[in-house]
């Protein structure tokens, strides 16, 4: 009679070591998992560890050369995150490489988690797909809980997307996502919903043939649910991808969490940033409940109309208005590309300096690369980009007014183009900037233009330039020839020519920023994407900072100083902000690419 389990009395197959039933280690001991140190012989966990006049604490770092029973040993770490650490290791069995992606110590001792973890890595070693990396074999002990999983040779698509500086070509989107959403669509008819998907956990596999992707971490959200973990900074990230439900019911979820998921995910490849961004969980997480995405079109110009409308209904607040099933979703994605031909690699680009506009504007290439942001001079990374090289001036806002017949109608609405005569731009003043435009105004010319407002970070790049300048033009003080500044006593906008206000944004070519941009000192104010919060321009994110959630009334980023303002607007790293309804006589805009 073959051996049965002690815990529930199942038979228990050949060589098991756990119970297929309940998960209970199969062998005497406890089912201990032998470690041994890479020059020495091995000792059994459960003969050490749980002896409480010899136990340690575990180590954070399993050391490499470290045997996990007989079967793996360690040959270093992947990669650390919040929740736990994924090792190399070779699989002696079997003579492959496998990821081992281990718990952390700290959540060893929570009996629920246990449990779930014993549920999930079960219904995982049961099923499998192409487009999943698949789970091998489950290790547990008092001090280590661990999936053992196929290793896939390749970045994440994160990593992948930041490679393209946040925007895949629309081929390898479509190779990814319909393969992504295969898999998903398989793995809930068996009823497994993942609850994480994000960039982080789509693993890729570059080949010949192209880009093959391989999904991770299922379960990993369930057996964690609940903890201090789902509190702590390491779900940021995982805050960014969440869908409605999950804020308000996680309990509740079902498989219409994933696919709101995946369309955050679609909406970070094909913009090159979420729907929600921000550094505060709650902010996050409120503004999935709450506030609608922009359409992706207004960071990437010329998006595929049928991919924009799947991208936006994926992210529906209702669950009931996205698509209900993955096949759908993945029936959609491939009709709205299905004309798109295969894309370059971005290495064989090479990006214009520059780039003129039909109506005689120039958007001017900023690389990418870190720069000094801040007064404190704190080191960011951005990545490319075009702005303009002067503000938008009174001709070209008057024209996307007679184009489109905006008419702004919120409680400031009198103030707009308050210098206008009978609804026309005063031709003295056609090339000076355009002003008395609210944040929100210049948001809808944009919109018109396929052009999107810059974020501070990439204003300040902008005028800064790689060597950190005091001001656009270097460290030499501001004069009447470099700048429109200190006309503080001047009569109300607009006055005569040479008694005070705005002047054409041709005026100061000497002060041009290190990229050619021209007039970002003084003459008037320039409108920021970013909602102000000194917080997050001190301290925020290292790579492409953007703070873009707006909380009501929240008062926007403006930057650049102003024809009545003194010398020390004009710095670089000034900054101010006013309501996004807030019409004045100081402050305009500039687009960016």
């Amino acid at each position: 009679m073959g051996e049965r389990c002690r815990a529930c009395t199942e038979a228990l197959p050949a060589l098991a070591r756990f119970c297929p039933r309940c998960g209970q280690p199969s062998s005497e001991g406890g089912g201990g998992a032998a470690v041994a140190g890479a020059g020495g012989g091995g000792e059994t966990i459960s003969d050490t560890l749980t002896d409480l006049r010899q136990r340690m604490l575990p180590p954070r770092l399993i050391a490499p050369g470290t045997r996990i029973t007989d079967r793996y040993e360690i040959d270093g770490v992947l990669g650390e995150g919040g929740m736990g650490v994924v090792y190399r290791a070779t699989d002696r069995q079997h003579a492959r490489t496998v990821a081992i992606k281990a718990l952390h110590a700290s959540l060893m001792g929570d009996a629920e988690i246990r449990r779930r973890f014993h549920r999930e890595a079960q219904l995982m070693l049961g099923w499998n797909h192409r487009y999943v990396a698949r789970v091998h074999d489950l290790v547990e002990h008092e001090d280590l809980l661990a999936f053992v999983m196929e290793y896939v040779e390749g970045p994440t698509l994160e990593e992948h997307a930041q490679r393209w500086n946040g925007k895949l070509p629309y081929d390898e989107i479509r190779q990814i996502f319909t393969g992504v959403l295969e898999a998903m669509q398989a793995a809930h008819a068996v009823g497994i919903i993942h609850r994480d998907l994000k960039p982080h956990n789509i693993l890729l596999r570059l080949d010949e043939n192209g880009v093959v992707p391989k999904i991770v971490d299922f379960g990993v959200a369930k057996v964690l649910e609940g903890t201090t973990y789902t509190m702590s900074g390491a779900l940021l990230g995982t805050c960014r991808y969440m869908s409605p439900e999950q804020v308000k019911s996680p309990q509740h979820v079902d498989h219409r969490a994933d696919i709101y998921s995946l369309g955050v995910t679609l909406y970070r490849c094909v913009t090159g940033r979420c729907p929600f961004e921000g550094n505060s969980h709650f902010a996050v997480m409120m503004a999935h409940v709450q506030q609608p995405p922009e359409p992706p079109s207004a960071f990437r110009p010329h998006v595929p109309p049928e991919l924009e409308r799947i991208m936006l209904q994926s992210l529906a607040k209702d669950r009931a208005d996205r698509p209900q099933s993955c096949a759908e979703f993945r029936g959609a994605l491939e009709r709205s590309l299905a004309d798109v031909a295969p894309h370059r690699a971005e290495g064989e680009i090479e990006y214009p300096p520059a780039i003129l506009e039909e109506d005689g504007n120039e958007m001017l290439l900023v690389p990418a690369g870190s720069f000094q942001l801040g007064p404190g001079r704190r080191v960011v990374l951005l990545d490319r980009f075009y702005l303009a090289r002067h503000p938008v001036t009174n001709r070209q806002f008057q024209e996307f007014v007679e184009a489109t017949g905006y008419r702004p109608s919120d409680a400031n609405a009198q103030r707009f183009l308050h210098h206008f005569r009978n609804g026309r731009c005063p031709p003295e003043l056609a090339d000076h900037p355009v002003v008395f435009v609210s944040w929100t105004d210049a948001r809808a010319y944009c919109r018109w233009a396929a052009r999107r407002l810059p974020s501070e970070a990439e204003w300040e790049k902008a005028a800064r330039g790689p060597d950190g300048n005091k001001y656009p033009w270097g460290r030499e003080e501001p004069t009447p020839e470099l700048a429109n500044f200190g006309q503080a006593r001047a009569k109300s906008y607009p006055v005569a020519t040479g008694d005070g206000g705005t002047a054409p944004v041709t005026a100061f070519p000497r002060s041009a920023s290190p990229y050619g941009i021209e007039g970002m000192a003084g003459n008037v104010f320039e409108w920021c994407e970013d909602v102000d919060d000194p917080g997050f321009y001190l301290h925020g994110p290292e790579r492409n900072p953007r703070n873009t959630i707006q909380p009501g009334d929240a008062p926007c980023v403006i930057r650049g100083g102003s024809w009545r303002y003194d010398v020390r607007s004009l710095r670089t790293y000034a900054r101010a902000s006013f309501p996004t309804t807030f019409r004045l006589d100081t402050v305009g805009f500039r687009v960016a690419l």
